[in-house]
């Protein structure tokens, strides 16, 4: 193969799938350390990566704009004139995105692991069946063929010191010491499969809050509505939910992996894996879908769909109770707890006098 000097990663979305391909990035990164590497991803996740030390420009896939907008990309793609390409997502739109780029190399998963087979139609380099189902597996699958087929759960995450200090402020406006130990709740939609009932979420904030811990709610401003339903069962619960963005979200976790004491507690979605690449400990709900597959890499993730003939499943919606899933249901508040208490590093957490 010719020598690589401009390099581009195409894995467009989700928060957790980008994060997943973090490790193949600093991969390339040390294969390939002259190159430019450009990162082509959808608006809100390529904010994780500005400044990321792996990447020298990330190039935003447009999912709106019309026409317009997918010519103006489509030529910038093309102006990048890169050398090879490597796609970890393994569907038509990767696909199509990595064989437009126009390069001579593009390396990506084997047929047996595309999400969708006609990706294999678009590289050139495919690479070998993944070891295994997880989706950091499955990106050093991607990029074999580059030469860098296996490493270590290396993330490069970072948050300036602006981010981290409006992190604090932030808490300290909801009525939140940073300092003390703090469990987070990612608020997510309750109409999801992998939401945890609200009211169990609502007992378990309010006995963690019993045990001595600040529970601090995070979420997008569309949460409003569930952050309210837990504060009416955990009245001391700071609410944060549509207070900060995906960055802001970093700066959070990676301070608070800093200190002691501090966990999150979060369904399986892009939250628990941006905090585990970050460092802080989680405990993922991981509902009715297999963690060995999509669970955040490190933490405890929990499930209850063990005997259950529908499950494990990757649905969205519950096809058996859509209002209720049975799987979500069967993880009691005392197991959630004890993992808490597990996952933090301590029997029960310091209270904030205690911590000062």
């Amino acid at each position: 193969m010719e020598p690589v000097r401009r390099l581009g990663i195409v894995r467009l979305s989700a928060v957790g799938d980008v994060v997943h391909a973090l490790p193949l990035a600093m991969g390339l990164r040390r294969a390939y350390p002259e190159a430019r590497i450009t990162w082509v991803a959808q608006e809100g996740p390529a904010r994780l990566l500005v400044g990321h030390p792996a990447i020298d420009e990330v190039l935003v896939f447009p999912r709106r704009g019309g026409l317009r907008a997918w010519w103006r990309f489509l030529r910038e793609l093309r102006a990048r004139r890169f050398d090879a390409v490597v796609d970890p997502q393994g569907n038509a739109k990767s696909g199509a995105v990595a064989l437009l780029s126009g390069a001579p190399v593009r390396a990506g998963l084997s047929l047996r692991d595309c999400k969708e087979w006609v990706n294999a139609l678009c590289s050139n380099r495919r690479g070998p069946r993944a070891r295994g189902p997880h989706g950091v597996e499955r990106a050093w699958a991607a990029g074999a063929r580059l030469g860098v087929g296996a490493g270590p759960d290396a993330w490069g995450l970072h948050a300036t010191d602006a981010e981290r200090d409006a992190w604090r402020a932030r808490a300290r406006a909801a009525g939140c010491d940073p300092d003390a130990p703090i469990l987070a709740l990612a608020l997510t939609d309750p109409r999801d499969a992998r939401a945890w009932p609200l009211d169990l979420l609502g007992e378990a904030a309010a006995a963690a809050a019993g045990e001595g811990w600040q529970v601090v709610l995070n979420g997008p401003a569309a949460r409003t509505a569930e952050a309210r339903a837990v504060r009416a069962r955990a009245p001391g619960a700071c609410d944060l939910t549509g207070r900060d963005d995906l960055r802001g979200l970093l700066a959070q976790f990676l301070d608070m992996a800093g200190r002691p004491g501090n966990v999150l507690l979060a369904s399986d979605g892009g939250p628990a894996h941006l905090a585990a690449a970050a460092g802080l400990p989680v405990v993922c709900l991981a509902g009715p879908q297999d963690p060995r597959r999509t669970g955040p890499r490190g933490g405890v993730a929990l499930t209850a769909w063990e005997g259950l003939s529908c499950a494990p499943c990757r649905a969205r919606t519950c096809r058996v109770e859509p209002a209720d899933p049975p799987c979500m249901r069967r993880i009691g508040v005392a197991r959630v707890l004890a993992s808490l208490r597990t996952a933090a590093g301590r029997g029960r957490p310091a209270r904030r006098s205690d911590a000062r």
